[in-house]
């Protein structure tokens, strides 16, 4: 890669920070060109020597979150199934003395320790996931860019856990995946806009229900 590529790419990021920084403290509303030439210190009209236009810096900025969410789940998936989360015994569908024993290591166990997760990156931190339910984002930029709709990185992870359901088939697996996405953004979509249920303990309850239900049908 060439020195003017390198700078090219620096000042991209730039103003990919400086987006994504704007939707996580003020709200996808908030985000104008000129206020993230402001926070990333360059002009705003040179912006769109980098991003085709506005809804393609915020897609990317929103992606850019959403692998931020990814990460923090991977990172957090086997400090879940050790027992350092206590509200993880909301999800078990057996008593809390399997949780502290250190015992919760089947494929159940670790799709309930990733979607007790999803819940509470997500629960506890709203305004990462209230980009994902704005009307103010045109989500069909992922489908120009990479011929396909936006996926959450964390689906991939979600995959390769449901691989190791041997009692389902493929087909089965990859259904039981997508019907946990509805249910994780439908639940989030009612918890973030509209406070239903009241608490983030009512939430992971309700989830937590619904997938073991797919897990255990």
């Amino acid at each position: 890669m060439s020195y003017k590529d390198i700078q090219k790419e620096r000042v991209r990021r730039y103003f990919l920070e400086a987006a994504k920084d704007i939707i996580l403290t003020e709200g996808v509303s908030a985000v104008t060109s000129k206020k993230v030439g402001e926070k990333a210190a360059y002009s705003y009209a040179s912006i769109y020597n980098y991003f085709e236009n506005q809804n393609a810096l915020l897609c990317e900025a929103v992606e850019e979150i959403a692998r931020d969410c990814a990460q923090w789940v991977r990172d957090n998936l086997e400090a879940v199934l050790s027992g350092q989360f206590a509200d993880f015994q909301l999800w078990i569908p057996y008593g809390s003395s399997e949780l502290q024993n250190n015992r919760l290591m089947s494929p159940e166990d670790r799709i309930l320790a990733f979607s007790f997760l999803m819940i509470e990156y997500n629960g506890k931190n709203p305004n990462r996931y209230a980009p994902f339910i704005s009307t103010e984002i045109d989500f069909r930029y992922f489908i120009r860019r990479d011929g396909n709709h936006f996926m959450h990185p964390a689906y991939a992870l979600l995959l390769g856990e449901l691989e190791k359901l041997d009692k389902f088939t493929q087909d089965k697996r990859r259904l039981i995946a997508d019907i946990m996405v509805y249910i994780f953004h439908s639940k989030m979509h009612f918890y973030i806009r509209y406070g239903a249920p009241e608490s983030l303990e009512a939430l992971h309850k309700e989830v937590a229900q619904e997938v073991r239900f797919l897990l255990w049908p």
